[in-house]
């Protein structure tokens, strides 16, 4: 009798503690909520504009980016096409070339160092995701902050060509930032969608003016739009457009908004980015001020990178 009573306590113990166990497993996936909204993007940029996604932590990835000269340009007349043989279509003529080592410091922070053809620019950046979109919409968007710093080190005849030199020489003239905000949605399987509200700020400038005799400043804002469609398993549409909105920047013939169209192509765990685009330059602290080719007169480059990510 009592080896039966004994028996029937540990069956009661064991449902107990197994009902428990249950239980426990249940509210633990209540306790969960909504999950985070992955590959909003593949890459760390679109073709010009940068994403929301940064480097995962501890990890560098490399890169070498190549921004090329005109395809074909109107402003040679009769000679366009001649001239546009005669470059092989642009890939004679590199406007840019950036080197680039960008380090997770979290899986939400990176930092990086890069240097530019373009105005021989050095630069440190951070980025630092904020806030990441959840399932459902339970928070619709993800916001990422971008920042950089970049050091021009052009020999001073051309830092200041153009400019009456009735001031002293300072190396602070070589500084410029740019900040930008972020904003995206991963609105559906195949169309991600993102907004970038930026500001620009230049040490040194040298004036100009535009048709309407408006001079240019050194500090303004921007704003970006971006995005993504899949258009198969493999391939997707990219696309990015930034609009300056200091009145300089306005019926001006001499500067243009930066404009990029191209396709990503997805291979066996790479991503590359083939894109054609009218700015001649590679990071935002040069192509947003210093665009001066148009898609209008078919003034556009192709570009394109080649990454590389290690893991420590």
């Amino acid at each position: 009798m009592r080896t039966s009573l004994l028996f029937l306590s540990l069956i009661f113990s064991i449902s107990v503690f197994a009902q428990e166990d249950l239980l426990s497993l249940v509210d633990d996936k209540k306790d969960e909520g909504p999950k985070k909204v992955y590959a909003t993007f593949k890459t760390y940029k679109l073709g010009n504009a940068q994403t929301i996604e940064t480097v995962k932590k501890n990890c560098l990835d490399f890169r070498i980016s190549h921004r090329f000269g005109n395809v074909y340009n109107m402003d040679n007349g009769d000679k366009a096409l001649n001239e546009a043989a005669h470059t092989y279509f642009g890939f004679d003529n590199a406007s840019d070339i950036r080197w680039s080592f960008d380090y997770g410091v979290t899986d939400n922070i990176t930092i990086g160092v890069g240097r530019s053809r373009f105005k021989e620019t050095y630069d440190g950046s951070i980025k630092w995701k904020l806030l990441s979109q959840k399932e459902n919409f339970k928070v619709p968007v993800s916001i990422t902050f971008f920042g950089d710093v970049g050091y021009t080190s052009v020999n001073s005849d051309l830092l200041y060509a153009g400019a009456v030199k009735n001031f002293e020489t300072n190396d602070v003239h070589r500084f410029n930032y740019f900040s930008q905000l972020i904003i995206a949605s991963k609105l559906t399987e195949w169309l991600s969608l993102e907004i970038l509200p930026s500001y620009m700020h230049r040490n040194f400038i040298v004036q100009r003016v535009n048709a309407d005799g408006v001079e240019d400043v050194n500090g303004f804002f921007s704003l970006g739009v971006g995005g993504r469609i899949k258009l198969t398993k493999r391939v997707c549409l990219i696309g990015d457009y930034f609009y300056n909105f200091a009145p300089f920047y306005q019926n001006n013939t001499s500067v243009f908004n930066p404009l990029a169209l191209g396709f990503e192509i997805e291979t066996g765990g790479h991503v590359f980015s083939l894109f054609f685009t009218n700015s001649s330059a590679l990071i935002e602290n040069n192509f947003i001020p210093y665009t001066t080719d148009t898609w209008s007169k078919s003034q556009v480059k192709f570009g394109f990178c080649i990454s590389r990510t290690f893991a420590f």
